[in-house]
């Protein structure tokens, strides 16, 4: 009797220790929403991870402006049922007072017509993230005193300054105009103005002569001025989904510059050539959907069949 019982436990045991392992690969295989979102919205989504320190992080400027010196991120979008925030046309005041912010984001506000002047004193700001890339559009005016932030290293305004749609045609006056301070944000490693109908790039960019990140997608961009070529420290310029665009020559002097041209309506006769003309430049023609704007596919090699 009591070798059949140790028997059964151990058999119970082994079953126990098999199960458990499959149970994890099958959680570990649900993706979740946000990693199911497809190409680059995926990317741009933020989602914070239980193992995030949540010292100094705050989701209501009313609850950081309590302790405003222990503020050092700061999350702004709408909450369920919440139709103030929905309707917000400019944030309350005292966003100035939280002098050792680090980090501001902006979700899905979709009132919002601009950011207040006083941003310019957060001079310990390191990023600022207008991020609308899972449906959201905002329409925001950024004041002259970002400026005047010497610590920002990214910037990202996806879908931040032209409350359209993706694909919807450009419309006159619709998108705000970046500040003409911008190119005093000498220390900024990154800048996204992706998907705010933008067709000429602004020429305050030709300034930031730190930049290693330019991400341009889903704009109406055709032509890339040469200054492009001159931000010595660009390592990646993201350009899908621009309906065709042409880049300039400057570019072939970045050298281990890393290009993304998908959706820009490109044969292979194209790619190609694009390849030769910057042999010091990496691309990527992979197609973030199937439109017709679509870069033209290699077809894939057939299979070989083995011998039965």
């Amino acid at each position: 009797m009591r070798g059949s019982s140790l028997t059964g436990l151990t058999i119970g045991l082994i079953s126990l220790s098999l199960v458990a392992p499959c149970a994890g690969a099958m959680n570990a295989q649900r993706p979740s929403r946000a990693n199911a979102l497809h190409g680059a919205a995926a990317t741009r989504l933020y989602t914070p991870t239980q193992d995030e320190p949540q010292e100094g992080s705050f989701d209501s400027l009313e609850q950081a402006l309590r302790e405003p010196e222990k503020a050092k991120r700061l999350a702004l979008s709408p909450k369920e049922g919440d139709e103030a925030s929905l309707k917000m046309k400019h944030l309350p005041p005292g966003l100035g007072r939280l002098v050792n912010l680090e980090a501001l984001e902006l979700a899905c506000l979709e009132s919002l017509e601009d950011l207040p002047e006083e941003i310019g004193n957060l001079t310990k700001l390191e990023s600022i993230v207008i991020d609308n890339g899972n449906g959201c559009s905002m329409n925001v005016r950024l004041p002259r005193s970002i400026g005047q932030l010497g610590n920002l290293k990214v910037l990202r305004l996806y879908g931040a300054l032209d409350g359209r749609d993706i694909g919807e045609p450009a419309r006159s006056g619709k998108s705000k105009v970046l500040p003409d301070t911008l190119g005093q944000l000498q220390s900024l490693e990154e800048l996204d103005l992706g998907r705010n109908g933008i067709r000429t790039l602004p020429p305050q960019v030709a300034s930031l002569q730190n930049l290693k990140k330019l991400s341009l997608d889903y704009n109406d961009i055709h032509d890339l001025p040469a200054f492009v070529g001159e931000l010595k420290s660009l390592e990646e310029l993201s350009l899908n989904a621009n309906g065709g665009v042409r880049l300039p020559q400057s570019l072939a002097a970045v050298k281990g510059l890393k290009i993304y041209m998908g959706n820009n309506r490109l044969t292979l006769a194209a790619q190609k050539a694009l390849r030769a003309r910057f042999p010091g430049a990496t691309f990527s023609f992979e197609n973030e959907y199937d439109d017709d704007a679509a870069n033209q596919e290699a077809p894939k090699p057939r299979t070989r069949r083995g011998r039965r």
